[in-house]
């Protein structure tokens, strides 16, 4: 497990993947506001890192705040979120959290989990991952698909429920990964699904190409299918993989 982590350090030290740029840390660091950090989160559970920073800006532009968003008529709600997936669904929950917001709160976002988890469309990898990103508290590993299912196919664990892949890697990684493990796993995940030349390149020329292409395999991709340019030592790499 710990050499799959360092070679996954280096395959991500580029910071090139859809999460470095357009997730949700992203997201936060263009405005540190803690209400637009808890939205995208919200929105960006199954919607691609790029659909919901396109959202976050279209929100911006028509006044990102708890008490706007309630008075915005819910068609319009529905009709600014039009590329994030379930958008019926989250236009409701961004309506019923801000409405917690603005009765229980005073408008503001709370800083413990507990609370954050009583907000609609609010579960427990978001709350970690909001702690995390605003406050920069560690308090667990925000287990997402990437990291439930990476994490199983590298058999770090064997489980089948997030939560329980959450209390695996707690008990095996130290405290200095649980925050960073999930962008650097989703990050992975993310080209391994949509770049796979990209991936596959990187893996060939790292410090253990046999052992990443193992990961690639591992991981559901058929290496010998891709056909990259590459010198005849690459090409035997490939051909040996797996």
């Amino acid at each position: 497990m710990e050499e799959h982590i360092e070679l996954i350090k280096e395959l991500r030290k580029d910071r090139s993947a859809p999460v470095d740029s357009m997730g949700v840390r992203a997201i936060h660091n263009t405005s540190k506001d803690s209400y637009e950090t808890l939205v995208a989160l919200i929105l960006s559970t199954r919607t691609k890192d790029s659909a919901t920073y396109e959202t976050i800006q279209v929100l911006r532009h028509h006044g990102l705040t708890p008490l706007n968003i309630l008075k915005t008529p819910a068609l319009t709600l529905t009709s600014l979120l039009a590329k994030v997936n379930h958008r019926n669904r989250k236009a409701s929950y961004l309506r019923e959290m801000s409405e917690m917001l603005m009765n229980n709160f005073g408008g503001r976002v709370p800083d413990q989990e507990w609370q954050l988890r009583k907000l609609k469309g609010v579960g427990e990898k978001s709350a970690l991952l909001y702690l995390q990103t605003v406050t920069g508290k560690v308090t667990g590993i925000a287990v997402d698909a990437h990291l439930h299912s990476i994490a199983n196919w590298l058999s770090w664990v064997e489980t089948k429920r997030p939560h329980q892949t959450r209390k695996k890697l707690e008990q095996r990684l130290p405290r200095t990964l649980w925050g960073p493990i999930n962008p650097l796993v989703v990050g992975f995940g993310q080209e391994l699904a949509r770049e796979k030349q990209k991936i596959l390149h990187k893996c060939l020329r790292s410090s253990n190409p046999s052992l990443a292409l193992q990961m690639l395999c591992a991981c559901g991709m058929d290496v010998r299918k891709q056909k990259p340019s590459l010198h005849n030592l690459a090409q035997t790499r490939l051909a040996e993989a797996c």
